[in-house]
């Protein structure tokens, strides 16, 4: 194996002359010229004395070796087992401790190395960040850089809360120019050491770990927001110095994929902008170093020879001329690198970048933002985290340019990714705040996006959500819901509406029938709780119905919604009780549709029909009775229509029953149809023993238009069936004398008395004939 080879040698010079025109050492900082003197106190010098590392290959290191190997390990090994025991707070023996690890060639098999690791960062977290007075920090790191070498599991030596930790025990240290001489010094130590450790973490077998570098980078590139610049300042000079180290690296253990690619140009552009001319300058070099690494990276998971290939090799010749001069340079020269989880990172640093608080300059992330949407063939995953970056963000975002390019990429995802964009956009607000209700207006602004957003919204309102999103969690109905109210908001918008009335027939049905599944929810929640809210102002069950009403005002059809307006008809339909009834009078209200949309309807209701989907059966019936009434369905669909009538005549449910003699008397209205229904006289006449009075009563008009449509030779078979079934209702049989029956009841018994005798009247004059019975 190759060695890992530092570009700039193991240790730099602390000290370099400030020249701005050329690179800044990783661990260099702006100090103030004049210092105070080393001069201290004799305890002072002492604890501010610098350990060095042992070095392996030191001649005087092996003598001793060869002399003290076995006791001096097998002590440091005592000393090391009692210490993770205790609760030591003697500065002098942690100190011991650290030492007495950077003593092992390896350690035991018994030994807890997770226990080692975390005491170690036990000592690194109890360092105060308020000033830098010892070494502490530094032997830890050297421990760390001892212990990589011991071929610790990875998932040991890079714990992110380890990283974190040293991080943010040296970040959080007070900035370099405000310290004093001593402290300085031991400042740039400790911090060239930090430098020294990554790269061992990295460098663990030899050749580069990507992996590790990855976990790496994406402890360290949060450091590139804080709100302290001497923060920001150490993260960038970090990442400067391990890319500038991984682009003079010839080989690597290679990875499928290097995931923080896209996060890690991202964050560097922002910091191109920043006023402080370290963090830019070095932001700068490490783009360039990244650029070279990235193009070696690539380069490996490509087929020699191929066209992209030989395109870096290309862009590998002018790489030395690469000097960034402005954003739009950035983005289009690492962009057409990207995969598209790298595109996706690079475009929620935008997102976050663009917000009031960023610390980065809001213009230039939105100008990021920009140019990452124009590279030719940009693809995208995980679309979700960049809707749910946006709902979280839009509100804290006042500049209008920004905004404006937020939801241009909401624009462009939801035209791409419809499925999964309404889908998180759902989950995001089930209430659809105000932030959502913008994003719904903007996903539906653009006609080729307009109705890919409509569809979903159509599969939600259905119960049809992915399982993969977040609302297929959620209880039932709740997508539903959710989708009522996005459309709601979207139906007050009048740039959608040709989209609105050409996906009408699908949104109406799908919308009456959440109508449908909301009542009989909250009819059932109101009867385990014994309370009735169903025409409280946001209740569920008046929200659909509201949803409904703008749908009818948006696709066109004001008369329609006027005529549900008059009498309270739209109240019926939020009754479980009354609600068959307003079902019929809004499809009666749309007996006007053309015959596209109607058909679409009945085919629709029809195969409801033949599934027997409980939840939607019966305003399903209903629905189909009533449009029953259009006198254009065509010879085919009546056939079919007359053959679903038999069977919804001999339905188990009352309401079912009483929906198809209704919707007998629709088709009966037309005298050329009646023909048709007469085989359908067994199924009615079986409707007369109803127990139902308001059945019997439907029954009789059916069979009066049947009777009605009869020549006389079909009307004398009939007679004797009709007859028998009429005389019974003539006496109103029932239990007890007619003093027993209430007064409200004897009144319908002899409306029904009058009804059969009339029709057994009118059964007579169409036996006799004109000239019968003289």
């Amino acid at each position: 194996m190759t060695s890992c080879r530092d570009p700039g040698g193991p240790w730099m010079a602390e000290e370099a002359p400030k020249d701005p025109s050329k690179p800044i050492g990783a661990w260099e900082e702006t100090k103030p010229p004049q210092w105070k003197s080393w001069q201290k106190s004799p305890q002072q010098k002492q604890e501010l004395c610098v350990p060095q590392p042992f070095h392996a290959d030191s001649p005087a290191y092996c003598n001793a070796c060869l002399m003290r190997l076995d006791s001096e390990e097998k002590e440091a090994l005592d000393y090391i087992e009692a210490f993770l025991t205790s609760n030591e707070q003697d500065e002098a023996k942690k100190l011991k401790f650290l030492d007495s690890i950077s003593t092992l060639r390896s350690l035991p098999a018994f030994m807890n190395k997770a226990l080692l690791m975390e005491k170690i960062k036990e000592l690194i977290d109890h360092e105060s960040v308020d000033s830098l007075t010892g070494v502490m920090r530094q032997q830890a790191m050297l421990a760390i850089m001892k212990l990589s070498k011991m071929k610790l599991p990875v998932r040991i030596l890079t714990q992110p809360s380890l990283l974190a930790t040293c991080f943010s025990s040296i970040f959080s240290l007070p900035p370099a120019h405000t310290m004093e001489e001593v402290e300085a010094a031991l400042y740039t130590k400790t911090l060239k050491t930090m430098d020294e450790m990554l790269k061992a973490l990295v460098c663990e077998d030899q050749e580069p770990n990507l992996l590790v570098l990855q976990i790496i980078l994406k402890v360290l590139l949060p450091w590139t927001t804080s709100r302290e610049v001497h923060e920001r300042l150490r993260a960038v000079g970090r990442i400067r110095w391990l890319m500038e180290f991984m682009g003079s690296q010839c080989k690597f253990q290679e990875v499928e994929e290097f995931r923080v690619l896209g996060q890690l140009v991202g964050c560097l552009t922002l910091c191109c902008v920043e006023q402080e001319q370290e963090i830019w300058q070095s932001a700068v070099e490490g783009l360039h170093h990244l650029f070279s690494f990235m193009q070696l990276l690539k380069s490996k998971m490509l087929v020699k020879h191929g066209a992209e290939y030989r395109q870096i090799l290309k862009d590998s010749q002018t790489e030395r001329a690469f000097w960034v001069t402005n954003i739009s340079n950035i983005t289009s020269l690492f962009g057409k690198y990207f995969n598209p989880s790298e595109s996706m990172d690079f475009l929620l640093v935008a997102i976050d970048g663009v917000r009031d608080s960023s610390v980065h300059d809001t213009v230039t992330a939105r100008n990021m933002l920009h140019k990452i949407l124009e590279v030719p063939g940009l693809g995208l995953v995980r679309v979700s985290e960049a809707v749910r970056s946006i709902h979280k963000h839009l509100d804290s975002i006042s500049e209008p340019l920004a905004r404006q390019e937020l939801l241009r990429a909401l624009l462009l995802l939801g035209s791409q990714f419809s499925e999964e964009v309404v889908g998180t956009l759902l989950g995001c607000s089930l209430s659809c705040d105000s932030v959502a209700a913008e994003m719904w207006k903007m996903l539906t602004s653009q006609p080729k996006s307009t109705e890919k957003i409509l569809r979903e919204l159509v599969s939600r309102l259905q119960g049809q959500a992915p399982r993969r999103h977040q609302l297929s969690q959620r209880p039932a109905g709740v997508a539903s819901l959710a989708a009522t109210r996005a459309l709601y908001v979207i139906l007050q918008e009048q740039a959608c509406r040709q989209e609105v009335k050409d996906l009408f027939p699908q949104l109406y049905v799908a919308l009456l029938f959440h109508v449908t599944h909301t009542v009989q929810h909250t009819a059932l929640q109101e009867r385990e709780h014994n309370q009735e809210d169903t025409a409280a102002p946001l209740s569920p069950v008046r929200f659909a119905v509201k949803a409904m009403e703008a749908l009818l005002l948006c696709a066109g059809y004001k008369e329609q919604a006027t005529f549900m307006m008059k009498h309270g008809r739209w109240d019926l339909l939020m009754s479980s009780d009354t609600h068959h009834k307003g079902v019929c009078l809004l499809a009666r209200a749309m007996v006007s549709l053309n015959v596209e949309e109607r058909n679409w309807i009945f085919h629709h209701v029809m195969a409801i029909l033949n599934d027997r989907d409980d939840r939607r059966y019966v305003p399903a019936v209903a629905l189909f009775i009533q449009l029953l009434k259009c006198p254009d369905l065509g010879s085919e669909l009546e056939d079919a229509i007359v053959e679903e009538m038999s069977g919804l005549l001999r339905d188990p449910k009352t309401v079912v029953r009483w929906l198809a003699l209704k919707g007998l008397l629709n088709l009966a209205l037309h005298p050329e149809k009646v023909g048709k229904l007469q085989h359908l006289l067994p199924d009615v006449l079986e409707r007369l023993q109803e127990v139902d009075r308001d059945l019997i009563r439907k029954a009789i008009a059916v069979l009066k238009h049947l009777l009605a449509g009869m020549d006389r030779q079909s009307a004398s078979c009939a007679a004797v069936q009709v007859a028998a079934q009429l005389l019974p209702l003539f006496h109103d049989v029932r239990p007890g004398s007619s003093q027993e029956i209430p007064s409200n009841c004897r009144h319908v018994t002899s409306k029904l008395q009058v009804l059969s005798i009339t029709l057994f009247k009118d059964l007579l004059e169409l036996v006799r004939g004109p000239t019968g019975g003289r």
